[in-house]
């Protein structure tokens, strides 16, 4: 699809899907020539790049529904989005970030997709007293590495997203539901931040029901053989596994399960199988994988900025695209709902800490649901309804994220049973 069919299709103007920075907002009328600058960082090429998949589409309605601009404290601001691309590494989102900052001069900044990118973008912005709003990165793993603790908090930065402590509360609810307990739980927990925090907070709940944790120990990612692995897991008769890989990582690794004869009766799997393409390349092996719904299309919410439903804003990607939606596409929408909320409440959008001291006093309702920043679990930190689904394989062979277990969040509603491996 040539770029200027893919603009037509989602009847977007060239300047509001503007590419690269995004430079391609105009002056809107009576804006003075203000112009507010946000700043965007995303991992758009390498081993994360399926978590950027759906950024052109994102901006595109973000800057569509923006192109009027914005009123604060009684002045017309036009908004220009400035997005770089992190390439998947923590180096080169922390330099990005200088950029944004320093060349760009952005008023805000946005980070998403995984703490090598949350991380170093936040801990820049905060060193240079710019506010700076993250998501898709469970709160712990973003709060505690960079030193939150009871006596220090974080003045510029926030997140808005689940936790390690309440997803492994979720997936547990759910292990008890597979007849014959007590079981054994396999971890495939990688050498990373991610590994180590999901050790942390999985280990002692396992414990908590009486069962049997087979830990072989964190690997390195990118590995390409798991049979090691495999094998100590059938070894131990690991009938639930539990694993936080990147997605390459476990398409190898659940494709050498079956070549092994791996086959536990339940699969949670965080990270990897938050996107249908993943799944997808497993086949038949995708079916009934369980995995985290932190978003959505059936969400019963609408876009702050435009009034789009969470339906209508999936179905339009899938009609531009041909692809399936994918769960990053509505907590990055949400990122700049939050955003614009905190620099219309700040007065001033050209005051950095009147912007960062206004998001913590946020409460509202975007595409993703409900967020409140004035509650915690923490300060600085907004949690999102984290919810279960299945993978499930249609007619048509593609696979429908299937909502199992909505016990963290009643208001949004279960869509089906939860069907085991075996």
């Amino acid at each position: 699809m040539s770029r200027r069919t893919l603009l037509g299709a989602a009847g977007l103007t060239t300047a509001s899907l503007a590419a690269g920075c995004g430079r391609g907002l105009q002056e809107t009328p009576n804006s003075g020539g203000r112009t507010i600058r946000i700043g965007y960082a995303i991992p758009k090429t390498g081993p994360l790049a399926v978590f950027g998949e759906s950024n052109d589409y994102v901006l595109g309605v973000v800057r569509t529904a923006l192109a009027g601009g914005i009123t604060v404290g009684g002045n017309r601001y036009t908004v220009e989005i400035i997005d770089k691309d992190t390439q998947s590494s923590s180096a080169r989102a922390a330099q990005v970030t200088g950029e944004l900052i320093n060349q760009d001069q952005v008023d805000i900044v946005l980070a998403t997709s995984t703490p090598d990118t949350t991380n170093p973008v936040s801990d820049q912005c905060e060193a240079a007293h710019v506010p700076c709003i993250a998501t898709i990165c469970p709160w712990e793993i973003w709060y505690y590495p960079r030193g939150g603790s009871g006596t220090k908090t974080f003045e510029y930065t926030y997140l808005h997203f689940i936790g390690t402590q309440a997803e492994a509360d979720v997936f547990s609810k759910l292990w008890q539901r597979v007849p014959g307990a007590p079981h054994t739980v396999g971890a495939l927990w990688p050498n990373d931040v991610d590994g180590e925090t999901y050790r942390k907070y999985f280990t002692p709940v396992v414990q908590g029901l009486g069962w049997k944790l087979v830990d072989p120990g964190a690997y390195q990612d990118g590995t390409q053989d798991f049979t090691p692995i495999i094998s100590t897991f059938n070894r131990e008769g690991v009938d639930i596994l539990q694993a936080a890989p990147i997605p390459p990582d476990f398409i190898t690794f659940w494709k050498q399960a079956a070549q092994n004869r791996f086959r536990p009766r339940l699969a949670t799997v965080a990270k990897a199988l938050l996107f249908p393409s993943v799944v997808e390349a497993l086949g038949p092996l995708g079916h009934n994988l369980v995995a985290p719904a932190w978003w959505h299309r059936d969400y019963p919410y609408r876009s702050s900025l435009d009034g789009i439903t969470a339906a209508a804003f999936a179905d339009g990607y899938q009609k531009l695209t041909g692809r399936q939606w994918t769960q990053p596409m509505g907590m990055d929408h949400a990122l700049f709902e939050i955003a614009v909320a905190a620099l219309k409440a700040s007065g001033d959008p050209k005051d950095k800490t009147a912007v960062a001291h206004a998001i913590g006093g946020l409460k509202g309702e975007a595409i993703t649901g409900r967020y409140d920043f004035t509650t915690g679990p923490v300060k600085n930190v907004s949690l999102a309804p984290d919810l279960v689904g299945q993978w499930r394989r249609n007619d048509t062979g593609k696979f429908d994220l299937v909502v199992v277990d909505n016990s963290a969040a009643p208001d949004i509603g279960v869509q089906g049973d939860l069907e085991l491996l075996r």
